[in-house]
Parts: C-alpha cells; sequence; structure tokens
C-alpha cells in the first residue's frame, strides 16, 4: 500500500493544479497568465536572492552565538517558497504563501533554557 503513496502524489499534484488553473482561467482569462508570469518571476527572485543570503545567514548565526541550523532552516523555507512560485499553478503559489507566512520560532543560544525565572530564594530547614 505504501508503495503507491509517492505516484499518487507525484501524479496528483500536477493533476489538481491543471484542473484548478482551468476553472480560474475559465473565470478570470488571460488575467491568470498575468498571474502565473509574476509568480514565476518573484519565485526566481527569491531563489536568486537566497542563493547569496545563505552564507550571510550562517556567518551571522555563528558570529552571534546562534544556532546554525536556524539559519538553514530559514533559508530552506524561503527556498522551498521559491520553488513553489517557481512552479506554474495557483495550488503551488497558495502553498508557498503558506510557508513564507507560517511565523518561524524565536532563535536562542546553544546553551540558552526554555525558561529562566529570576529571583531570590531563601532554603529553610
Amino acid at each position: 500500500m505504501r508503495i503507491f503513496i509517492l505516484p499518487l502524489i507525484l501524479l496528483g499534484f500536477p493533476t489538481i493544479e491543471v484542473l484548478v488553473m482551468v476553472l480560474v482561467a475559465q473565470k478570470l482569462g488571460w488575467w491568470l497568465l498575468v498571474w502565473l508570469i509574476i509568480s514565476f518571476v518573484a519565485g526566481l527572485m527569491l531563489l536568486r536572492e537566497e542563493q547569496f543570503a545563505l552564507a550571510g545567514r550562517l556567518a551571522a548565526a555563528l558570529v552571534e552565538g546562534r544556532d546554525p541550523l536556524q539559519a538553514l532552516v530559514a533559508s530552506g523555507r524561503v527556498m522551498l517558497a521559491g520553488f513553489l512560485l517557481a512552479f506554474p499553478g495557483l495550488v503551488s503559489d497558495l502553498l508557498a504563501l503558506g510557508v513564507l507566512l507560517w511565523p518561524r520560532g524565536k532563535s536562542r543560544a546553544p546553551g540558552q533554557a526554555r525558561e529562566v525565572i529570576e529571583g531570590q530564594f531563601r532554603r529553610e530547614d
């Protein structure tokens, strides 16, 4: 059963993209083509910008003492969104916007605890 999941996903996603594009093209006409061209260009711009920003993010994370994996994850998110925007289709564009707008976790130093409660205490025996 598991062997059929990957081909189903690989064939199902483009099929859904084409179906949604045909339905939207019937309503919007040529505006869909304009949207697809703009999203393709935006995806390429994201990929090109992130290609150069990755090294800077890694260097900044190392200098500031933060986890470099956080920088890799942030760059990976932007690259995934760029690939999804460059892929023609409305469903992939919505997924790319979701990836870009998903809230990021706060970055911490490697040895920093999650929660610190400061105060004074007194031991009573």
